[in-house]
């Protein structure tokens, strides 16, 4: 999630996205759903295919996205555990031995406190999945990937069976496929604010007349082909108005945005746990607030430590330097 040289607009939008990934844990209202499910989690999947770098060796691949997403969805496990597995023994909601087996299953199988744990190992496998494909002819992933997403319409049971999210990861590969095609067209166009927003609402107008939102975790696509393209549509629109605001946001504001973004994955996945912990004692607002602003001030502040590796995905107190409107290296 991080590189040498960073947009501070997208990586407001990264800050963006995680803020809503919260919100929509938070608040499950119709209305919420409506309003961030169509968007959230495809963006950052789509997000890893605009900062795609094709050609990359699969080894270094794999390591990538274990130093990144990998290693810190392991360490935050085993602490979430700590408390989680002793509070479900004793206070008997395990139905039985299988559901302490759950966890360990990831993607479809676990709830809270480890709601968006899936997203992280769907997010893996697809980045190594598709090194494994662009060796290939460009319609040789395209067309695993609209075959899984056809799977995805007619049996989502099927797709939702494997461990990890790995098979949801193949077909969420369509949102990474359109981020890689946004990427080399979108810029051509120009006037990205105006394009931008025009995407926004041309995506919600769409929310608002019908496409469900989707639900990735349950390999749920929505409203067939429909809430796709709506979603890549959104994508597009917040990927292009953050290039705009490269201009805007600059100097002190632009680092504490990539400082922000550049512990995200944290925020990821210890939000369901705070929220696990709060919900019982205080209102939705004070529960969205504790979990947004709790992990992302222990995150900044592991992320100053030996143990920022484990914890934040980074090097300790790495710097990132901040310049016009050039991307961050995905």
């Amino acid at each position: 999630m991080a590189g040498s040289v960073r947009s501070p607009g997208i990586d407001l939008v990264r800050v963006f996205g995680v803020v809503a990934v919260v919100a929509g844990h938070v608040w499950t209202t119709d209305l919420a759903v409506a309003a961030f499910y169509p968007w959230h989690v495809p963006l950052f999947f789509f997000l890893t295919g605009w900062f795609w770098t094709a050609g990359r060796p699969l080894g270094a691949e794999v390591r990538g996205r274990w130093r990144s997403l990998i290693r810190p969805y392991l360490a935050w496990f085993v602490v979430i555990g700590l408390a989680w597995f002793p509070a479900t023994i004793t206070s008997g909601a395990a139905a039985g031995p299988l559901d302490l087996v759950r966890p360990f299953l990831g993607g479809q199988y676990i709830g809270r406190p480890y709601s968006a744990f899936w997203f992280v190992t769907a997010l893996a496998v697809a980045a190594v999945a598709l090194r494994v494909l662009e060796r290939f002819p460009a319609w040789v992933p395209w067309t695993v990937v609209i075959a899984a997403v056809g799977v995805a319409t007619v049996a989502p049971g099927v797709l939702r069976l494997p461990p990890a999210s790995a098979g949801t990861a193949i077909a969420a590969l369509v949102f990474v496929l359109a981020g890689s095609v946004a990427r080399r067209w979108l810029p051509r166009i120009g006037r990205p604010a105006l394009l931008g927003v025009t995407c926004l609402v041309a995506g919600g107008t769409a929310v608002a007349l019908g496409s469900r939102p989707l639900d990735l975790k349950q390999a749920d696509f929505g409203t067939p082909l429909l809430s796709t393209v709506t979603a890549v549509v959104l994508c597009s629109g917040f990927v292009l108005v953050g290039l705009a605001l490269d201009r805007v946001v600059r100097g002190h504001a632009a680092a504490v945005v990539s400082r922000l973004a550049s512990v995200g994955i944290t925020v990821v996945l210890l939000h369901a746990a705070v929220i696990w912990v709060t919900e019982p004692l205080l209102p939705a607002p004070l529960v969205f607030v504790a979990a947004t602003v709790l992990p992302w001030t222990l995150a900044l502040l592991l992320d100053r430590t030996p143990l920022a590796p484990w914890t934040t995905g980074r090097t300790p107190r790495r710097t990132d330097r901040v310049q016009g409107a050039r991307p961050v290296v995905a």
